[in-house]
């Protein structure tokens, strides 16, 4: 199997050790909130803004989940699009990005509300914006977005990784 679960064969092509990847973010996320008592449901590929829905019982309280993850090979962080800018009026929306590990490690997660992301993406990115580019030039407006708590985003990070208690009290 080599060093990582996730890694895939050589005969595999890029996009299917993508889908792996995000499908394996999923199941933890599944696994992790059935582990908390919580009913979890993975939705059917392609659904917009939503990968696992999360019910409580008791409450009849529901999360709507984003699922993000990347790989331990990937060192770069996430990379979304402009989208992530956007806020949203979907009750209890949450981001989950799924930090995979080597296999011997269970992943770093990092629970963050919908709207509160949205609107730090959106800071992050007029700040970016609005300082020097290379050379003192001025930045061109892109589609790029990226988190990488580990990194420049680490202040905002540290406060949402492993941050279980949020979805909890949702339900």
């Amino acid at each position: 199997f080599g060093s990582s679960i996730y890694q895939t064969d050589k005969t595999m092509d890029n996009k299917f050790d993508y889908h792996i990847i995000g499908a394996t973010g999923e199941f933890f996320i599944a696994a992790e909130l059935s582990r908390r008592g919580i009913i979890a449901t993975m939705t059917i590929k392609n659904t917009p803004l939503i990968d696992v829905i999360g019910t409580n019982l008791v409450t009849g309280e529901s999360l709507n989940i984003q699922v993000k993850t990347k790989s331990e090979r990937n060192t770069q962080g996430w990379k979304l699009g402009k989208k992530a800018e956007n806020t949203t009026t979907i009750k209890n929306h949450f981001y989950i990005f799924v930090e995979l590990k080597d296999k011997s490690e269970l992943p770093r997660y990092y629970i963050i509300p919908n709207n509160d992301f949205a609107k730090y993406q959106k800071q992050k990115h007029a700040n970016w914006l609005s300082s020097p580019g290379r050379n003192g030039s001025i930045r061109k407006d892109n589609d790029i977005r990226n988190f990488k708590p580990d990194g420049e985003d680490e202040d905002f990070g540290q406060k949402y990784m492993n941050n279980w208690s949020a979805l909890i009290k949702k339900t």
